[in-house]
């Protein structure tokens, strides 16, 4: 782990923002009550070893997430150290407020800011596009490095949180991109996990032969058509390069390589790989049809690793569940170790509230190692932006261990995704001629020159 360390410091301290999808959740729902999280197999908390300094002031903190779920995720770890934190803190009380998905959550963000009524906490996304509407109104407390000292964090995980030289939020997940993988399905029916991009194919003509989708796909939320996107492109060219340097203007998204990749999306689409109406099926949806043995893949982010411990799905599709990289190009210039990872999410604190001092101890609290990594790891949820290695227990799930395998011997991380190096006022634009490319109403040609106009069009609104 010493050298993924090494990788991600090297690697994306060149990232300056981060992918919106970064904390995804199934549920979809608005939720504002504190809600205490059902027991489970594994509870594990910080010790009380990690306790904040005491106060006796009494104060109340508004803490704002994109999790609706309580009780399983992002939302259920939140919850834990929320209820662990009241507990030492009787003086304390924090209350959720939750809301899902993300724009939805991004709009009440603004409304927010806009009415100088930003909660104690928020989840919070990194780069220009986020913060910077916060941070013009000083809507933000900052943080230091020293604030976190000893606490395990890779230094560049900081990097899309901060502004000129000042730390607005504290980064939580390290995110990638992989494949969920039903090796049990697959085996009934004479197939093996895909290495390459031809075996998609060949998994998908055997498959849709028998009523079973090849891969569950997101497509009604075209952020994970975004990272589809981003995974295919880079196998065609070898490498992120492409859609970096048609962002900061030194290329083009009018390059060879993207045009050949659209085509190969335009073409997994006309296969059937990811099932019929897939464009309506949500977030949620999708996950449902992997979990429940209906796809037998998932094409998704490392935050979904607790899908093998959820007990809504059969036993038998937790207990073959395996995860891969995406598949390598045919012609072996894309590798499997070229990897789609950022580093996804994290937490501000409000400047304008009377108890923002004591929302930033909270804050700086949660992310103590033993806290924060600790409970996300041993309980199966993600990858914290924390070493987390002192953590393991031996009792990893398979998916765990394919995951650290994945993220441990990758050589090469994109960054920072393409959907999130555009403009607020682009993004959509970007994304929606992606959905319009894979519902096979515009020609890899034409696409290619609508999103490098729109591209040219936001490196203008972020450099005036």
């Amino acid at each position: 782990m010493k050298k993924l360390a090494l990788l991600m410091i090297t690697v994306l301290i060149l990232s300056i923002s981060l992918s919106a999808c970064g904390g995804k959740k199934a549920d979809e729902a608005v939720n504002t009550a504190s809600v205490a999280p059902a027991a489970t197999a594994v509870a594990t908390v910080a010790p009380e070893a990690t306790k904040a300094p005491e106060s006796n002031k009494p104060a109340s903190i508004k803490f704002f997430s994109n999790n609706p779920d309580r009780k399983a995720g992002q939302g259920y770890a939140e919850q834990l150290l929320i209820d662990q934190y009241m507990k030492e803190n009787p003086h304390i009380k924090i209350t959720a407020e939750t809301l899902s998905p993300d724009p939805q959550f991004q709009d009440k963000l603004k409304i927010y800011n806009a009415t100088n009524d930003l909660p104690e906490m928020t989840m919070m996304w990194g780069g220009a596009r986020y913060l910077s509407p916060l941070v013009k109104n000083e809507a933000l407390v900052t943080f230091t490095k020293e604030d976190f000292a000893g606490q395990g964090f890779i230094d560049a995980a900081f990097a899309p949180f901060t502004l000129d030289g000042k730390i607005y939020a504290i980064p939580k997940n390290t995110d990638f991109l992989v494949l969920y993988v039903n090796k049990k399905l697959l085996a009934d029916n004479g197939l093996e996990p895909p290495k390459t991009e031809s075996d998609l194919f060949k998994i998908t003509e055997t498959l849709k032969a028998k009523n079973i989708v090849p891969i569950a796909l997101d497509g009604r939320d075209a952020w994970p058509l975004g990272l589809l996107f981003d995974a295919v492109v880079a196998r065609q060219s070898g490498s992120f390069e492409i859609y970096q340097k048609a962002m900061d203007r030194t290329g083009s998204f009018k390059d060879p390589a993207v045009i050949s990749g659209a085509k190969k999306i335009q073409d997994m689409a006309k296969a059937g790989m990811f099932g019929t109406g897939f464009l309506n099926l949500d977030y949620g949806g999708a996950r449902n049809l992997f979990g429940q043995g209906k796809a037998a893949m998932y094409l998704m982010g490392e935050w979904e690793m607790g899908i093998s411990t959820d007990a809504n799905f059969p036993e038998d599709v937790r207990n073959n569940m395996i995860v891969i990289p995406y598949p390598a190009s045919d012609d072996g210039k894309g590798k499997t170790t070229d990897l789609l990872a950022w580093f996804g999410g994290g937490y501000s604190v409000s400047s304008k509230s009377e108890n923002s001092a004591e929302a930033k101890k909270f804050a700086i609290w949660m992310f103590k190692k033993e806290n924060w990594a600790r409970t996300v790891w041993q309980n199966g949820i993600t990858f914290p932006a924390q070493a987390y290695e002192e953590f393991n227990t031996g009792k990893e799930t398979q998916v765990q261990k394919d995951l650290t395998s994945i993220l441990s011997t990758a050589t090469v991380f994109s960054g920072t995704s393409s959907q999130d190096k555009f403009s607020t006022a682009t993004s959509k634009s970007y994304l929606d001629q992606i959905t319009q490319l894979i519902a096979l109403k515009s020609t890899p040609e034409k696409f290619a020159e609508e999103i490098d106009a729109i591209a040219d069009k936001s490196f203008k609104e972020l450099n005036p």
